[in-house]
């Protein structure tokens, strides 16, 4: 498979590929069942279905689970052409829109534009694109045209409207039918073809094991990066994309979505918390206590984070086989000056719940072909630790 362009494959702080081989070729016996509980682009089931494993992916973010279902379920480039088709010629003729619900719709997208994102929506809904891999293919090449057709800037990972892109997008008008027309071709020329073997991808929140009972004692291995406490806005990467496919996906409404990314600066980030909840946190990371008092929007994010990940792990583990493994990709983060090693606690928490370390070995980012510029910011990741463990 060629290099994929980040137009194709747009999503922040994804693994690299090489990574994901790396890992799959390292721990992955013959008779594996994998589970990536944060799938996220779908890197580690890719590598893993490529090399005939089974392989489930769960993620909270719509988004996320589209583009994997994409990669792994492939689809047949001719039937995706004709449903394409129908989806543009049926939206060109049609007097019926389905309005976007969001208020900031306005300020991102022309009239003209947007009036035919809601008559593609219309059309889209009417189809039921999501319940077949073909529609499921146009409606990525869809929601990878929103950007594009957008007034954002095209060069940030998050959207915004810059000077440079006022200057360069003013007075034109960016057409989604002839986007998505491209973008469908591209897609094809780079997962048409045959489903990944015994693959499902599914959007649900790995915190809670509702619904997810039929999954215990499932998987032999799990392999996962998880999200990092960057004390940022997640949803705000994907907008765009979530609320112009509000009505399209079958994962819920956009805005329970957008309270559910872990990491996030979104909601009442303490509730449910208790005492103990906190002085656990505290004993996991000493300067908690600090931070509290110097930065407390921060520690607020930070305790919202590991209590997420502490139920996520529970989750997991419930998922796992007796003696799974578990395979844990992750790196360090730099919270309101605060540099915390989010890796020591992650790994502290699975000992506190009977995983016990077998491996482990440093990936330096600066490897990876990070332009040289970004290596001395204090604030970038430059290493990820992969720490392997068994469950006792």
């Amino acid at each position: 498979m060629r290099r994929l362009c980040t137009y194709l494959d747009r999503y922040p702080a994804k693994m690299v590929s090489h990574l994901a081989d790396k890992l799959v070729d390292r721990y992955l016996p013959d008779s594996a069942n994998l589970l990536d509980p944060f799938c996220g682009s779908g890197a580690i089931l890719n590598a893993a279905t490529s090399r005939n494993f089974d392989a489930t992916g769960f993620d909270v973010n719509p988004y996320a689970t589209l583009l994997s279902r994409v990669k792994l379920d492939g689809f047949d480039r001719n039937v995706a052409h004709d449903v394409c088709e129908a989806l543009l010629s049926k939206s060109l003729r049609s007097k019926k829109a389905l309005p976007v619900p969001w208020e900031a719709k306005n300020y991102w997208f022309t009239k003209q534009t947007l009036l035919k994102y809601e008559k593609l929506r219309h059309v889209a809904n009417q189809m039921s694109l999501y319940d077949s891999r073909e529609g499921r293919a146009v409606l990525l090449a869809y929601t990878l045209s929103v950007r594009r057709c957008s007034r954002a800037d095209q060069r940030s990972p998050k959207p915004f409207i810059s000077k440079t892109a006022l200057a360069s997008r003013k007075g034109k008008h960016f057409d989604p039918f002839q986007e998505i027309a491209k973008l469908l071709a591209d897609l094809a020329d780079l997962h048409a073809g045959p489903m990944a073997p015994k693959s499902q991808v599914l959007c649900v929140d790995v915190r809670s094991s509702k619904g997810l009972s039929r999954f215990a004692n499932r998987f032999s291995h799990i392999i996962t990066s998880p999200p990092y406490i960057n004390a940022q806005d997640y949803f705000r990467n994907f907008k765009l994309e979530l609320n112009l496919l509000e009505d399209l996906i079958p994962c819920g409404r956009v805005a329970s979505v957008r309270y559910k990314f872990i990491g996030t600066e979104r909601g009442q980030l303490l509730q449910g918390l208790r005492e103990s909840d906190f002085n656990y946190h505290r004993k996991l990371l000493s300067i908690l206590s600090r931070m509290e008092t110097t930065h407390p929007k921060q520690s607020a994010i930070v305790h919202r984070y590991m209590w997420d990940m502490r139920s996520a792990f529970s989750v997991m583990k419930a998922c796992l086989q007796a003696h799974g493994k578990l395979v844990l990709v992750c790196g360090d983060n730099l919270v309101g000056g605060y540099r915390i090693t989010t890796w020591r606690i992650l790994c502290k928490m699975l000992e506190d719940l009977g995983f016990s370390l077998f491996d482990r070995f440093g990936d330096k980012i600066g490897c990876r072909n990070v332009p040289p510029k970004r290596q001395g910011h204090v604030g970038i990741i430059k290493q990820e630790v992969i720490s392997a463990f068994e469950l006792d």
